[in-house]
């Protein structure tokens, strides 16, 4: 089970999992499939937002409605480390006296003034960070919006929490995993570019996942504990199996 661009000393487990392979035969498609599916649903259980820290579980849930107010409540606290509200009639004064410009008094008062909703979203996007938050800027250096446009800034930007969580529960579904999800993580999944597929090369079956979103930075140093994990219990899954059947056959088994 790969995930790209991601290098992990897992060998052992690796070479477990191959010899594995070859005793499940025909089955070693679906099962890897299987485990796939499960490790695309626990990638999406370690992508924020979370109301608390998630646990590697059995669990078929990627998510919870407290999940999800967390993540709308964050994109707010974003909004005002770039903005300070003020009256219309404030931030109309300002535009007229100084333009797109800094506000002045005796000295610099705000970095500038916004008055549509475009132009809030151009002076969001040019403050994210590679982590998809934004700077903490000095008072100084905010703009001035109204408490009316911000508020609906906020809500139009407060729909797409969920969707680097619906990056990998898309993948989990497609996979055939068993998983459920909150609403914005289901309505984000129609909208979210992510794949999940089972390849096959020299006998044996790999299962391959991908996806791209701006929240999934948070979750890369995880990805080699998750993968980890899941390797490890993908062996011990397939030779629970293998006993099973080799029971059912008829022989012993230790």
């Amino acid at each position: 089970m790969a995930i790209k661009d991601i290098d992990i000393d897992d060998t052992l487990f690796l070479q477990r999992t191959k010899a594995l392979a070859r005793k499940l035969g025909e089955g070693q498609k679906d099962f890897i499939q299987n485990q796939t599916g499960i490790l695309a649903r626990e990638v999406a259980r370690m992508t924020p937002p979370f109301a608390t820290f998630p646990k590697l579980s059995g669990t078929a849930s990627v998510g919870t409605a407290k999940d999800i107010a967390v993540g709308k409540q964050a994109i707010t606290s974003d909004l005002y480390n770039i903005c300070s509200i003020r009256e219309l009639k404030t931030v109309k004064w300002a535009r007229k006296a100084f333009g797109t410009g800094p506000v002045y008094f005796e000295s610099q008062a705000a970095g500038g003034t916004i008055i549509n909703e475009a132009e809030l979203h151009a002076w969001h996007k040019r403050n994210l960070k590679p982590s998809n938050t934004t700077r903490k800027l000095p008072n100084i250096s905010k703009f001035w919006v109204t408490q009316t446009i911000f508020n609906r800034y906020a809500r139009n930007q407060h729909q797409y929490v969920g969707r680097a969580k619906a990056t990998f529960y898309k993948v989990a579904l497609r996979l055939g995993a068993k998983v459920t999800a909150p609403a914005n993580v289901k309505k984000n999944a129609l909208l979210v570019s992510s794949s999940g597929v089972v390849n096959t090369k020299g006998g044996f079956a790999e299962g391959v996942i991908k996806g791209r979103a701006g929240g999934l930075f948070h979750t890369i140093g995880w990805l080699p504990m998750l993968r980890n994990n899941r390797l490890i219990k993908a062996v011990k899954r397939g030779e629970y199996i293998m006993k099973q059947a080799a029971k059912d056959s008829g022989f012993d088994t230790v």
